[in-house]
């Protein structure tokens, strides 16, 4: 390569950075961005939380009033085998067939999930407890003793004060099938010699 052919060409890369360095003015330009979709910007505004739309007659909400959040459990399910309520009013009885097996389902979900505070004969001294945690009342005092069957189910369906719900990890038939359990325990605990038949007192009171 020869001087002037090197010559010229620093010469064509020095104009070509200054020619560069003088659009740079070192702020922003004044001039507006590009806008690819000018649309966005005359939409339609609806308030945050709110159904955009009317829904169509006859569809189920996903949350409660006008939002879209909430569990849709609480709203396709809608009678007392879901919720231990009647119009309102907590029921007396469980709404199933109370057999041995289904007793002896809830004993089985009761000590997976119960028992680790109330202990397996609902003392309320289960393994968390004697670990420190707040020790629950037990299942047979008189205040338990008292809820309806209803209030029972929504407690181990949504939890009391330190206690959690359970309704994700029992269905709602294991759900009843515990309360009928726990009843089995109150009577167990408060039992007299009166509840006994009288063919089997013999061999109790020895």
């Amino acid at each position: 390569m020869t001087l002037n052919s090197c010559s010229r060409t620093f010469f064509g890369v020095v104009c070509c950075t200054l020619i560069f360095m003088s659009g740079c003015r070192g702020y922003r330009s004044e001039k507006p961005p590009i806008h690819m979709n000018p649309n966005m910007d005359t939409q339609p505004k609806y308030i945050a939380q709110q159904l955009s739309l009317t829904p169509p007659s006859g569809t189920i909400p996903w949350g409660k009033g006008n939002t879209t959040q909430g569990p849709r459990q609480d709203f396709v399910k809608s009678d007392s085998f879901y919720h231990g309520k009647v119009k309102g009013s907590w029921i007396t009885t469980i709404p199933a067939d109370v057999t041995i097996d289904f007793v002896k389902r809830g004993q089985e979900r009761f000590n997976i999930y119960c028992a680790v505070c109330h202990d397996r004969a609902g003392s309320g001294k289960g393994m968390v407890v004697q670990r420190g945690f707040i020790p629950p009342p037990p299942l047979y005092d008189q205040r338990i003793v008292a809820y309806t069957n209803g209030e029972l189910f929504d407690i181990i369906s949504h939890g009391i004060r330190n206690m959690p719900g359970y309704k994700h990890q029992l269905s709602e038939s294991d759900r009843w099938a515990v309360v009928s359990y726990i009843r089995a325990l109150q009577k167990s605990q408060r039992a007299t010699l009166k509840d006994v038949p009288s063919h089997m007192r013999n061999k109790v009171a020895q």
